[in-house]
């Protein structure tokens, strides 16, 4: 059974006695036997998530693909023109003594009138200025010896590890005040009266030694989230569903599991190794969206696109693999949690408007929400029949005749 907790309010620490980090981390799950434990748990969990954001910030990924991009229209361009200039004779004298070979590349280089050459120039330039890009940073330290080399490139490792713990200790410690910053607040005497005993029991269902305190966001935009010692519900979802036990108590049970596997932890500690690159990013963005014209925003972007691409196309789609899976885990959750049908409506209800407005890129790769279609056939109970249309999806929104008088009918 779950303990009673005061309204509203998740895990005490225990007692006078409880240490510093106890005090700090109340409303972190007490299935891991200490802080410790459940940080490492939280940091290990999305291996790969990690080492990307790692290589992306501090093994200076943008620096590479902004050389690998000036390396490459320049290869482009002299290739372009010394094929203009040279012709045939442009291919070594070798490729041109092949049998049948020689004689394609030829009339192909002809008939390219150097197109050929540039794009062989565009790749082997942007492959050198990659790598050199990467290496570029270290080349100084390695020609002063090999220990002062290795050095630096252990210095990178122990400064991004360090990085992200202590803004993951930061987003740990003061979460309760970040999320009173951005809007969250604490329940009312109504709410912990619904809310609480929905908590308690999914928590008791899924096995929970304890769960979170519970927040309330004034915002009408039906959604909920879990982070590392909170939960905090929007007020938009409990009036989509008009305060309905069923589909509350099923996203209560999926956040529940998401605190309980450290999802959000995992996630803040993504975000803080590749806070180098979120930072600029962020910084970027700001700009670029107060640019007053089109020039304007084409020099911020052309200034930071390096950034933009690798958050956008490399560490975001690492991260969002392990999240999608992370989802399908959550809803299993609430299934065992006995709110299968609950999860169900949930799904059916906002099918597009979790993942949607996106591009085919984002949806398919950078998405951190599965396909709700996928899930929704994840959580078919055996031997039931689904047809297709969902009872629980919204209603089409009905026809509008167009006319051209002004009177109908």
């Amino acid at each position: 059974m779950v303990a009673e907790k005061a309204p509203g309010a998740g895990a005490e620490p225990d007692g006078p006695g409880a240490g510093l980090a106890e005090r700090a981390t109340v409303g972190r799950p007490d299935n891991f036997p200490s802080v410790l434990v459940w940080f490492r748990y939280g940091v290990l969990r999305n291996a790969r998530g990690v080492l990307t954001a790692f290589i992306a910030a501090w093994l200076y990924v943008p620096a590479a693909l902004a050389s690998a991009a000036i390396l490459a229209v320049g290869a482009g361009g002299v290739a372009f023109v010394y094929s203009g200039v040279q012709g045939e004779r442009t291919l070594p004298q070798e490729v041109r003594d092949v049998p049948l070979l020689g004689d394609a590349m030829e009339n192909l280089l002809l008939r390219s009138s150097g197109v050929q050459a540039a794009l062989v120039g565009v790749l082997v330039g942007a492959l050198l200025g990659f790598v050199v890009g990467l290496i570029w940073v270290f080349i100084g330290p390695f020609q002063d010896g090999v220990l002062d080399g290795l050095a630096t490139v252990l210095g990178s490792v122990v400064l991004g590890v360090v990085v992200g713990l202590l803004y993951t200790v930061y987003r740990v410690v003061f979460e309760r005040r970040i999320l009173a910053v951005t809007g969250a607040r604490r329940l009312s005497r109504r709410e912990v009266a619904y809310l609480m005993p929905l908590v308690a029991e999914a928590a008791q269902r899924l096995g929970l030694a304890n769960h979170p305190p519970v927040l309330i966001d004034d915002s009408r935009e039906p959604n909920a989230y879990a982070y590392t010692r909170h939960l905090v519900i929007n007020q938009g979802l409990l009036e989509e569903f008009n305060y309905e036990r069923e589909p509350i108590a099923a996203v209560l049970a999926h956040e529940l599991v998401h605190w309980r596997n450290g999802d959000p932890l995992s996630a803040v500690f993504v975000r803080g190794i590749a806070l180098p690159l979120y930072l600029v990013q962020a910084g970027g963005g700001w700009l670029h969206a107060r640019a007053r014209n089109s020039v304007l925003r084409f020099l911020v972007w052309l200034a930071f696109w390096p950034v933009f691409l690798t958050v956008r196309y490399v560490v975001v789609p690492m991260q969002a693999a392990d999240s999608r899976q992370a989802e399908y885990r959550a809803d299993e959750g609430a299934v065992l949690a006995g709110h299968r049908a609950g999860m169900r409506r949930v799904l059916a209800r906002f099918r597009r408007s979790f993942e949607g407005g996106r591009n085919g890129w984002v949806a398919a790769i950078c998405a951190s929400h599965p396909p709700n279609e996928l899930r929704l056939e994840r959580l078919e109970e055996p031997g039931r029949d689904y047809p297709l249309p969902d009872e629980d999806a919204p209603a089409l929104p009905l026809p509008v005749l167009l006319t051209d008088s002004p009177y109908v009918g």
